[in-house]
Order: structure tokens, then sequence, then C-alpha cells
């Protein structure tokens, strides 16, 4: 029985505990609109690209070769960008709204 995304990204996030761990204290992990997991500023594909390429990047080689591994951490660092990038926006945002907030209390 083939998996759907949303579940391979429950078992990625099963399996790389301290991984899911940080992405928790991060706030990092958001539901869509459908109520799959996914990480902030990633698509769903994208979500489990991360979730697959982390472990590899993190164990400086994770079985690939020199190339593989450059193109991987480029790859992994691009996603980052855009977790951290929707993170800053996240806050930033919640900043405004609570300045909002003491200017009409």
């Amino acid at each position: 029985m083939a998996h759907t995304l949303e579940q391979k990204i429950i078992g990625l996030l099963e399996q790389e505990t301290a991984l899911r761990q940080w992405l928790e204290q991060m706030r990092a992990l958001i539901k869509d609109a459908r109520g799959a997991t996914l990480i902030a500023g990633l698509t769903a594909e994208e979500t489990e690209e991360f979730l697959r390429l982390d472990p590899r990047v993190r164990s400086h080689r994770g079985g690939m070769t020199d190339a593989e591994l450059e193109a991987a951490s480029e790859r992994h660092s691009e996603l980052k960008h855009k977790i951290d990038a929707a993170l800053q926006d996240n806050v930033i945002e919640s900043l405004s709204d609570w300045g909002g907030v003491a200017a009409r209390g």
C-alpha cells in the first residue's frame, strides 16, 4: 500500500526525533489548510525533501560521493533559508500584532 505524502512526513518526523524537537522549539512545524503537517516556508514536497536531506547532510556523508554531498548540502541550505525566512516573517508579524494590541489597549 502506497503511503501518502502526509504519512511519509509524519514517519520521517518520528524517525528524526532530535530534528522534530528542534522544529517544534523553533515553532517551524505548521498545519496547512487541509491539516497536513509541514515545515514553515516549505511545500509538502519540500518538507519531505528537507526531512530526508537533513540527517544525510549532518552525517557529512550518508553514503554520498563528494559531488552528491555538495549538491545535497547546497539544496539543504536553500531549504533551510526558506524555513528561516518564514520563521523571521512570523516573528515580525507577531511583533506587529503585539504592538497593535498594546497601542489599542
